[in-house]
């Protein structure tokens, strides 16, 4: 909002005609306040009753949202203020022709299903998509496409839209219009992404549902091209030259780019000097560049089994930019002073030349630190290094769990794939002692830079994550309780008590569910220009520094330091672009987190094929009124139908999160062990489907 609007919006706490706002605003005309009073009723902030008062949208009984379809016809609205009443309910004759995503106006009803509260969806403020995925079909002399997600409606394709798409095809739509209840919805084919059920033609709809795009603009690859493949000699000259130093890189066996290095040295006061040396991305990629231009449309890169979307071309983040070992290559280094107990006690940065010793990997450094001979005589060079590093790491990250930061890691799949791209391996990823040290180290790193930032009042782009909505923190207390925890929903800030669920879950099999439960009930991490914290770190100052070949915000976070450390002087646009940046930066993940998400579920659905018809031992890992989600051991997730659990109609519970038989009282709820048969898995949709296992349950 402007200055006007906001004036306005304040002023309309209480019902205004037009002529009273002109009294309170005599700086300003009566067109101006028309216009103002225009553009706020457009996005749903206020409204004008009979009277022609104006008022916020909620005086009269209204709110703004996004509409969730279902299958089913209905739909919820996600308020854009959360409250404590939760999501609004919409009945199929009320959702105003609102599609999946669609930001709206609700008016609340009275609730005579027993939601909380119901709504009518009087307006459409802005449509979420004009371009969906599906598959190409053909009744008679009729073309038309039916949505890959049956929340979407068919569309009709004119005979001169089609692009040659063939029935089967996969293909991108653009939807022309939308129907109006005489008409059917219409679309144009804009791109064919491959026959349907061929894994690569879900993968490909997947990206472009997620605006990811794999191919780089020429002109992109060009600029990249000249950056060339050895450092110039002249800019290694102007810097702190590390060389010499022992500095190493330690990562997955399948890594391609090696953003991040360390290296440890003791000092004559006892401390010792942990050096984290970051890949120079801003010295090749600057402001304004086709480079940077691209790096801040993409946001991140992308990982699915086998593959990655680079944010960068791969000349730059498996080339001049990546810390490959006996090169040199262009760093900035952040240089903490650290004690044994794993107290930062100072911190220095600065633009550096290293030159890598070794490219160690996870499985290599566990091994060294489980004492494997063999590996630690080829390594020797490096072990009692290794050594240090392991015990200081183990220090500091006791120091930050005494703190309150919240202990998160939540089991990862780990998708394994043939030559052919094929699944072929399916389990849950190992975390070793290596991969906590390199992430603790990477964690202090990334808080003493924000530090520096935040103490002199810099622009930069932060990683916050607030503090918990205390509704949703008392639903989780409330599942909790019946293990014997008490967790105070009130005192959001006390993580001791929930750090104690995380612990106690570790132990035993029937809390699996609470961590993720947990996790769910947490608020999601995001960037902001403004420093608020981070509470599952207990972070006062955090933001991202040791990945700007994967993730734009480390990027701009370099360029701001350097800017600190070199003298220069900030200007508005520095503030402004950070403002930019932070929000189309978490805007990216998010599409980046999605695609991850549903290509995993593919290569899950595709490796579980095999399996039809056999029976697993799982457990319940999400409760919704349509059925039971259950896990196996394996990582994979699929669905019980609610029809399909035996012997009783079930009701949902959405306070408890549980599923309870009307006549038998049996209940379902998240941990529940299950033995369930496997029914169906399809590479097309990422579906699987259970039943329960008739011996057994």
């Amino acid at each position: 909002m402007n200055e006007l609007e906001t004036r306005l919006y304040a002023l309309l706490a209480r019902p205004m005609r037009a002529e009273e706002l002109k009294k309170y605003l005599p700086a300003y005309s009566k067109q101006q306040i028309r216009q103002a009073l225009d553009q706020l009723t457009n996005e749903g902030k206020i409204l004008k009753n009979k009277k022609n008062r104006y008022a916020h949208a909620e005086h009269y009984g209204c709110l703004t949202g996004v509409f969730q379809a279902t299958e089913r016809g209905y739909g919820f609205v996600t308020p854009e203020t959360p409250d404590e009443n939760g999501d609004v309910f919409i009945p199929p004759y009320a959702t105003g022709k609102a599609w999946q995503g669609d930001r709206v106006l609700v008016h609340l009803t009275d609730s005579p299903r027993g939601h909380k509260r119901e709504g009518e969806v009087m307006r459409i403020l802005s449509l979420c998509t004009d371009e969906i995925t599906g598959t190409v079909m053909q009744r008679g002399k009729t073309v038309f496409v039916r949505p890959a997600s049956k929340k979407y409606p068919d569309l009709i394709i004119p005979k001169n839209r089609t692009l040659d798409a063939r029935s089967g095809d996969r293909v991108a739509v653009k939807v022309m219009f939308r129907g109006d209840g005489r008409l059917s919805a219409q679309g144009a084919i804009t791109q064919i992404f491959g026959r349907n059920g061929t894994m690569e033609a879900s993968i490909a709809a997947i990206l472009h549902e997620n605006g990811i795009t794999v191919p780089f603009p020429d002109e992109v690859l060009r600029q990249a091209d000249a950056c060339g493949d050895t450092v110039d000699p002249a800019e290694a000259a102007r810097r702190m030259d590390l060389r010499e130093k022992l500095i190493f890189t330690i990562d997955g066996d399948d890594a391609r780019d090696f953003d991040d290095a360390v290296s440890l040295e003791p000092m004559e006061n006892g401390h010792m000097l942990l050096g984290v040396h970051i890949a120079d991305v801003s010295h090749y990629v600057t402001p304004g560049s086709p480079l940077d231009d691209e790096a801040y449309r993409r946001g991140t890169s992308v990982y699915y089994p086998g593959h990655v979307v680079p944010m960068l071309p791969v000349a730059l983040s498996n080339g001049i930019c990546s810390l490959n070992p006996d090169v040199d290559r262009l760093a900035f280094s952040a240089f903490l002073e650290v004690d044994k107990d794993g107290r930062c006690h100072k911190s220095q940065f600065a633009k550096t030349v290293i030159r890598s010793k070794a490219r160690m990997t996870y499985r290599k450094m566990n091994e060294i630190f489980d004492g494997n001979e063999e590996r630690r005589a080829e390594y020797a060079f490096l072990t009692e290094t290794a050594d240090r590093m392991h015990a200081l790491s183990q220090a500091m990250r006791r120091r930050r769990m005494e703190r309150g930061a919240l202990d998160l890691d939540l089991p990862e799949a780990e998708i394994l794939t043939d030559e052919s791209g094929e699944p072929v391996e399916v389990s849950f990823r190992a975390r070793g002692d290596a991969e906590k040290m390199i992430e603790e180290f990477m964690l202090a790193a990334n808080e003493a830079v924000a530090g520096y930032m935040t103490h002199r009042n810099n622009p930069t782009v932060y990683r916050v994550h607030e503090s918990p909505d205390p509704e949703k923190l008392r639903v989780f207390a409330q599942f909790a309780r019946p293990f014997g925890y008490r967790v105070d929903a009130s005192k959001p800030n006390d993580t001791a008590q929930l750090q104690a669920v995380l612990d106690g879950a570790k132990d035993d099999p029937r809390q699996r569910a609470l961590p993720t439960l947990l996790l769910r009930s947490l608020a999601r991490a995001r960037y902001d220009a403004e420093c608020l914290g981070h509470y599952g770190l207990q972070a006062k100052e955090y933001l991202h520094f040791t990945s700007p070949i994967r993730r734009y915000p480390d990027l701009v976070a370099h360029r701001m330091l350097f800017k600190a450390i070199s003298g220069q002087q900030y200007t508005k646009s520095d503030w402004v672009f950070c403002e930019e940046a932070a929000s189309q930066s978490t805007t990216r993940e998010f599409a980046a987190d999605t695609a991850e998400r549903d290509i995993d579920k593919l290569y899950l659905a595709a490796y579980m094929e095999q399996f039809i018809g056999q029976d697993f031992d799982g457990e319940v890992s999400g409760v919704t009124s349509f059925g039971l989600f259950v896990s196996l051991k394996n990582a994979v997730e699929g669905l019980i139908r609610v029809e399909d659990l035996p012997g009783d109609d079930y009701e949902f519970d959405d306070q408890k999160m549980m599923l309870i038989g009307r006549r038998s009282r049996v209940r379902y709820t998240m941990g529940t062990p299950m033995r369930v048969r496997l029914t169906a898995a399809s590479r097309v949709t990422g579906l699987i489907d259970f039943i329960p296992a008739p011996e057994r349950n």
